[in-house]
């Protein structure tokens, strides 16, 4: 079962057998975003219903006289709420797609490794395990991330050989529009462990087969 794995365990399988399977989980950060859509969601509904009944009420009362230009400011207003929760709605079910390939299993052998269906990446083409300050994928800023960053082999077969639809479930692209570039690997969640644990199981096996 997925919620049996120990690092102990994992540890013991892969130095035994040169091989461990496990089962992928989606990552702190996606549950996060996926929580942060439905809040969004919720408000841009409730400010959509509050303003609606707020206008009704008002014109219904006679408080503002009725004009073209009042219930084309109303009619904008709506539109653009409900732009805004298409959106939102649009940003959710991508993150609901990327979170069915978090369950994909993560291998760890003599080949590389395998996330998000991607695989076997080689072991000599990415460093090891690591936080780091990335560029954040929704806004301008930086963010921690516990990160794989690619060596110049990983970066030529990521940004060059990878197929474009899967270089996404690497790491999101960065860069300037036109250079948008890859240039480091998200460390994947595993079902009972936590990140620090992954981590390590990774390093460990990458230790293993990158020796002499």
């Amino acid at each position: 079962m997925p919620g049996d794995v120990t690092m102990q365990g994992a540890l013991q399988q892969l130095r035994a057998t040169g091989r461990v399977r496990l089962h992928g989980h989606p990552a702190w950060t996606s549950r996060l975003l996926r929580g942060l859509t439905l809040v969004l969601v919720g408000l841009i509904a409730l400010v959509a219903v509050g303003g609606l009944a707020f206008g009704v009420v008002v014109i219904a009362t006679g408080a503002v006289e009725v004009t073209a230009a009042t219930i084309l400011g109303l009619a904008m207003a709506l539109a653009m709420l409900t732009l805004l929760m298409a959106l939102v709605l649009w940003w959710r079910r991508s993150l609901n797609r990327y979170a069915q390939v978090e369950l994909l299993p993560v291998v760890l052998d003599a080949s590389g490794l395998t996330l998000r269906g991607v695989g076997p990446i080689p072991w000599w083409d990415f460093w090891p395990a690591e936080h780091r300050m990335v560029p954040a994928e929704h806004d301008s800023g930086y963010t921690r991330r516990a990160v794989m960053l690619l060596t110049p082999s990983g970066f030529h077969n990521v940004n060059v050989g990878l197929p474009e639809h899967l270089r996404s479930r690497i790491s999101p692209a960065h860069g300037p529009f036109w250079n948008k570039r890859h240039e480091w690997i998200y460390v994947p969640g595993v079902a009972g462990l936590g990140e620090g644990e992954v981590m390590g199981l990774i390093n460990t096996a990458r230790a293993m087969y990158t020796a002499g």
